[in-house]
């Protein structure tokens, strides 16, 4: 973009040069040669031009001659322009007013008309330079029509009254010389307004697109046929990288957007939700706004993107920065009276009491560890740390993650399988964070699943996405699953269906992940359990 719009920034200097300089110059060429050809054909016709070289024909046709050829050879060098713009009005001025001052003392000295010829000359040098250098050709063309009047006097062709009309000539000159450089001058000033503002539009076209090419916000430009007419780099990455060229229609791109932005159409003060796109890209939040009409498109769509995932995290991260604040200065007021109650209950079961009794002192224990565990993952969330992410082998990682988790969790080797196809998958990723997720959601299989735990089954799947050209790996489970209206709630803090959970272990997963430049996202599976996709960055980006 930034190319095509320099080469367009060229072209109009180069036109604007040509314009002011040598085209005129060229047309002014063709003028010359046009002259003198008329001079040479009026000659030879004598009922049109019986008084062109009445003094001296055969002198009259030779100045005439060469008048023509000088008229090809400057139409040539204009065409070469070589020499110099400037040198080539002065050469071939100074020859025109030679050559016509000599035909038309050939002619009958101020008596033929051809002396007004050299007004038109006197205009073009106006035009072309500047208005010292056109007085000058002025004052050239006045000396030549007064020497000519001179020679004319001594050799008894004219008389002493012809320098009158000579004079005026001159005043004529220096008249049209004045004139013209005053009107090239504003001519030229307002040219040079003119392209001064094209190339500050130019620059701000340009700084247009870096600033919507640049934002993180997605940008999509649609008439009310659907068509997408404008779209930013953001728009191309929120929707999967797809290529926006050449007017592709929104219904081909993303439905579900398509079908909310008629829905605005209909009801424009309507509120939107996030729209969840396939796995591995995220949510979207449109945004909708009516374009003013133009000559050449009426009824245009401004459309905003914004990645529902990124505004979701800062509506958490402003609701829990309170919480956090809060549970860090009042965590160990409420752990000394939990760890009071913790240890009352220890010593009241130890003493002799009936089945009701240990039921209830059992029941006091496990919530006072639940809390407890509840305080411990908020307090997580206010302390996290900064990841440190390096290079990790994922095959060799996942191979010594199985190990220390079947012994830890007390599993066989067959309930927990790794599956990878290329062992050669690098991610960039800090370790101990990676173990917290990993070993967070293969507990959250074991502690949510409506099976023994001898029959527990757990699969880690890692691959390649050639879509997304990043790595991942599937946390596959055989329990129940999700209720799919629940999907959309399980990353939220505090959200479980469990009576045992504290809603905060699926919440602070995805915040590592994010911390580490990672996204996580629920599948569905045909085979039922639950899925868990998380998308690496590839350690060669």
């Amino acid at each position: 973009m930034n190319s095509q719009q320099e080469s367009t920034e060229n072209k109009i200097s180069l036109t604007v040069s040509d314009e002011q300089t040598w085209r005129p110059l060229r047309l002014f060429n063709y003028y010359r040669l046009t002259l003198s050809l008329a001079l040479l054909l009026l000659f030879y016709n004598a009922s049109l031009g019986g008084f062109l070289g009445r003094y001296d024909p055969e002198a009259y046709l030779a100045t005439a001659l060469v008048f023509l050829i000088s008229s090809g050879l400057y139409i040539f060098l204009g065409q070469k322009q070589t020499p110099a713009f400037t040198s080539q009005v002065i050469i071939a001025n100074s020859t025109d007013i030679l050559l016509i001052s000599l035909m038309m003392h050939f002619s009958g000295g101020l008596t033929s008309p051809l002396g007004i010829l050299l007004a038109i000359n006197i205009a073009a040098t106006g035009t072309f330079l500047q208005s010292r250098e056109s007085y000058l050709f002025a004052a050239l063309a006045s000396i030549a029509i007064l020497s000519e009047q001179t020679y004319s006097l001594l050799h008894n062709i004219t008389t002493a009254n012809a320098y009158s009309f000579a004079g005026v000539l001159g005043i004529v000159f220096f008249a049209t010389s004045m004139l013209a450089s005053t009107l090239s001058q504003r001519v030229k000033e307002s040219e040079a307004l003119a392209h001064q503002r094209t190339a500050d539009l130019i620059s701000l076209e340009k700084l247009n697109e870096h600033i919507i090419q640049n934002m993180r916000t997605g940008i999509l430009v649609v008439d009310n046929d659907g068509h997408i007419r404008l779209a930013n780099s953001s728009a191309e990455a929120l929707l999967g990288n797809v290529p926006l060229q050449n007017n592709p229609l929104l219904e081909n791109i993303l439905p579900a957007l398509d079908a909310r932005f008629l829905e605005w159409q209909e009801q424009p003060q309507m509120h939107h939700k996030a729209i969840r796109q396939q796995q591995g890209l995220p949510d979207i939040q449109p945004g909708f706004r009516q374009l003013e009409s133009s000559t050449y498109h009426s009824g245009d769509t401004l459309i905003f993107l914004e990645d529902a995932t990124q505004l979701n995290q800062r509506f958490q991260q402003i609701k829990l920065a309170s919480l956090g604040r809060l549970t860090a200065s009042i965590a160990h007021e409420i752990r000394n009276p939990l760890s009071a109650i913790n240890h009352a209950a220890q010593l009241l079961s130890e003493s002799q009491l009936d089945d009701a009794d240990s039921k209830l002192t059992g029941i006091i224990t496990t919530q006072v560890q639940r809390l407890d565990k509840v305080i411990q993952n908020v307090l997580q969330l206010s302390r996290q740390e900064k990841s440190t992410p390096a290079t990790i082998n994922l095959f060799e990682w996942l191979t010594n993650f199985k190990q220390e988790f079947c012994a830890s969790h007390e599993l066989d080797n067959e309930q927990l399988e790794v599956d990878m196809t290329d062992k050669n998958i690098q991610i960039l990723f800090d370790s101990s964070h990676l173990y917290q997720v990993i070993s967070n959601l293969s507990t959250n299989a074991i502690n949510h699943s409506d099976k023994p735990r001898t029959e527990v089954k757990i699969k880690l799947i890692a691959g390649f996405d050639n879509e997304q050209q990043q790595p991942y790996l599937d946390i596959i489970d055989n329990g129940p699953g999700i209720d799919l209206d629940l999907v959309q709630q399980i990353f939220d803090p505090f959200f479980t269906t469990s009576s045992k959970g504290t809603g905060l272990g699926l919440y602070i997963s995805r915040e590592i992940l994010e911390s580490n430049r990672a996204k996580i996202r629920y599948l569905e599976t045909e085979q039922g359990g639950s899925c868990f996709r998380i998308h690496f960055l590839s350690s060669g980006k």
